[in-house]
């Protein structure tokens, strides 16, 4: 897979998504849909959520505040 191919994350769909900071690391949720994205391959998931950082997506200390903040 190519991080490309996650760029809604962070351009067309960027109000909804948001990283969580846990114990393990960030996690990718959906706010609107309250889900967690899952990406398998943790190189990948890491560049997705380092370009999420830096594209400025909203970053949250728990998940009830990201699901709060609709």
């Amino acid at each position: 897979m190519n991080i490309e191919e996650y760029s809604y994350l962070w351009t067309t769909q960027k109000e909804e998504y948001a990283l969580v900071n846990t114990d393990c690391g960030y996690g990718i949720v959906n706010k609107k849909k309250q889900t967690v994205l899952l990406i398998s391959d943790e190189e990948l998931a890491a560049g997705v959520i380092q370009k999420m950082m830096k594209e400025g997506n909203k970053i949250y200390e728990n998940i009830l505040d990201a699901y709060a903040d609709v």
